[in-house]
C-alpha cells in the first residue's frame, strides 16, 4: 500500500510540474500588419507624397537649434530627403530597401551612412526619411498587451525589423485599440538596450493625423526633439529619384 501511494504521489507530481501546452494565438501575423498598415495612415496620408519636416532641439524647455527638411516618399517605403537650412543646403538623403545615402553636392558623390545616425537631438536620419511601419517591421509574435491610461485602450506589441535599412531593430509600439491611432514607442538597438522613446501627438489642426513626434532619450532627462510635419501633398513620384544616381542628379 506504501508502495502505491508513493507511486501515485509520484506521478501526480509529474503531472503537475509538467508543462502545459502553450494557449493559441490570439492575433496572427495578418492582423498584426493590417494594424501597422492602419497606424502608418496617422503618420503619412498617402502612398505616395511629400511633405515638410521641421525639428526642433529643446534644451530646459528652452528652444536651441532648428532645421528644416523636405520629404519625398513612395509607396514601397522609398525616400529622399532634401536639407532646407542654409549651412546644408544641396545636401540630400536616399532611403531604399537595403541601405542609406547621403549626398554632399562638393563630393559629388553618394556616402553609405546608417538611418540611426544622429541628425539632430533624438532624431535621427531615418526618424526623418521613414514614416511607415507597415514596409520596415513585423510583428515577433511575443504576447499582445492591452493597457489603459487615461481611460484610453492601447494595445502594446514587438516588431522586428525585416528591412536591412530599418532604423531600429526591434520597437515595442502602443497603438490605440480602438482607432490603432499611434501612442507611443520604445526604440530598441540590437543589442537590446532602449535607445530613445517617442510619443506621437497632433496638433489643433492636423484634423486626426500625428504631425507631431516627440523624441527623448533615457538620461538627458533636461532635453527633448519635436518633430513637425507641414504642407502635405499627395503626389506620384519617378521611381528613377529613389535611385542613387537618380537622388544626385534630381
Amino acid at each position: 500500500m506504501h508502495y502505491l501511494a508513493y507511486l501515485w504521489l509520484a506521478l501526480f507530481t509529474a503531472q503537475a510540474g509538467a508543462q502545459e501546452p502553450p494557449a493559441p494565438a490570439e492575433y496572427s501575423q495578418q492582423q498584426i500588419k493590417n494594424w501597422l498598415i492602419k497606424a502608418d495612415t496617422y503618420r503619412q496620408p498617402f502612398k505616395s507624397g511629400e511633405l515638410k519636416t521641421t525639428l526642433t532641439l529643446f534644451k530646459d524647455n528652452k528652444q536651441a537649434e532648428s532645421s528644416s527638411f523636405f520629404v519625398q516618399l513612395n509607396e514601397s517605403g522609398d525616400s529622399r530627403v532634401t536639407m532646407l537650412d542654409t549651412r546644408s543646403k544641396g545636401q540630400k538623403v536616399l532611403l531604399t530597401e537595403s541601405a542609406m545615402w547621403l549626398y554632399i553636392p562638393r563630393t559629388r558623390k553618394a556616402i553609405r551612412i546608417t538611418p540611426m545616425q544622429r541628425l539632430m537631438g533624438q532624431a535621427s536620419y531615418g526618424d526623418v526619411s521613414s514614416l511607415s511601419w507597415q514596409h520596415e517591421y513585423q510583428w515577433d509574435n511575443s504576447p499582445v498587451i492591452e493597457k489603459l491610461s487615461n481611460n484610453t485602450a492601447s494595445v502594446c506589441f514587438k516588431v522586428q525589423a525585416t528591412r536591412k535599412s530599418a532604423t531600429y531593430r526591434s520597437i515595442n509600439l502602443c497603438l490605440e485599440k480602438d482607432s490603432l491611432r499611434p501612442v507611443n514607442a520604445d526604440f530598441y538597438l540590437a543589442s537590446g538596450k532602449l535607445m530613445k522613446q517617442a510619443v506621437y501627438l497632433s496638433s489643433s489642426n492636423s484634423s486626426g493625423l500625428i504631425d507631431q513626434t516627440k523624441f527623448i532619450q533615457p538620461g538627458k532627462n533636461n532635453q527633448h526633439t519635436m518633430m513637425k510635419n507641414t504642407d502635405y501633398l499627395e503626389k506620384q513620384h519617378k521611381q528613377t529619384i529613389f535611385t542613387r544616381q537618380g537622388f544626385i542628379k534630381k
